[in-house]
C-alpha cells in the first residue's frame, strides 16, 4: 500500500504515531532534557499535523514532523532560555539486556561523559549529531529538516566526531 493510500485510510494517525512518536520524543528530549515537555511538544506536533491534513498531507512527512517539533521546542526553550543535549534510557529501543550491573554502571558513565562532550559542540553540530546518531535519520532527512546540504552535513558530522574522539582520548578513554 502506498504512503498516500495508508494516510487516507481511517488509521492514518495511528500508523504515523507508531513510526514517528519515539524518534520525535528522542529528538525533542535532546533539546530540552525534559520528558514531560518532550511529550507535550510531540503532542502539539501531531495536533498540528491533524490540522494541516485538512489541506492535504505534508509532502515529506518525516521532514515536516521533525521541523515542526524542533520549532515548537525551540520556541518554548527561547522563552525559558535553556538548551541542552541529553539521553534518556526510557526512550532507547536498544535496552542493554543481559548486562551485569557493573556493565550498566560503566555504560551510564560513558554516556554521561559523551553527553557532556557533545554539549560542548557548537549548536549546529550538536543538532546534527543528535539527528544522525540519537534519532538515526539519513543525511537526506537531515537536509530536509535543517536546510543544510548533505555534503555540509557530512563535513560537520566528520568534524564533530573527530573533535569528540580527540576529547574522549584526551580524557583517557578508548574510543
Amino acid at each position: 500500500m502506498s504512503e498516500a493510500a495508508r494516510h487516507s485510510s481511517g488509521n492514518w494517525l495511528s500508523e504515523i504515531l507508531l513510526r514517528y512518536e519515539k524518534p520525535l520524543l528522542k529528538h525533542v528530549y535532546g533539546f530540552c532534557q525534559d520528558r514531560e515537555l518532550s511529550r507535550d511538544v510531540v503532542q502539539e506536533t501531531f495536533l498540528r499535523l491533524i490540522r494541516t491534513r485538512e489541506n492535504g498531507m505534508p509532502e515529506n512527512l518525516a521532514a515536516w514532523l521533525f521541523t515542526v517539533s524542533r520549532n515548537v521546542v525551540c520556541d518554548h526553550l527561547r522563552r525559558q532560555k535553556v538548551v541542552q543535549f541529553g539521553h534518556d534510557e526510557s526512550l532507547d529501543d536498544r535496552a542493554a539486556e543481559g548486562l551485569s550491573p557493573d556493565d550498566h554502571l560503566e555504560r551510564g558513565e560513558h554516556e554521561k561523559r559523551l553527553t557532556a562532550l557533545v554539549a560542548e559542540l557548537p549548536e549546529r553540530e550538536r543538532e546534527l549529531v543528535r539527528l544522525k546518531f540519537q534519532v538515526g535519520l539519513s543525511y537526506r532527512e537531515i537536509e530536509e529538516i535543517t536546510g543544510i546540504s548533505q555534503g555540509n552535513i557530512g563535513y560537520f558530522l566528520h568534524r564533530a566526531v573527530k573533535h569528540l574522539r580527540q576529547q574522549w582520548e584526551r580524557e583517557g578513554g578508548a574510543w
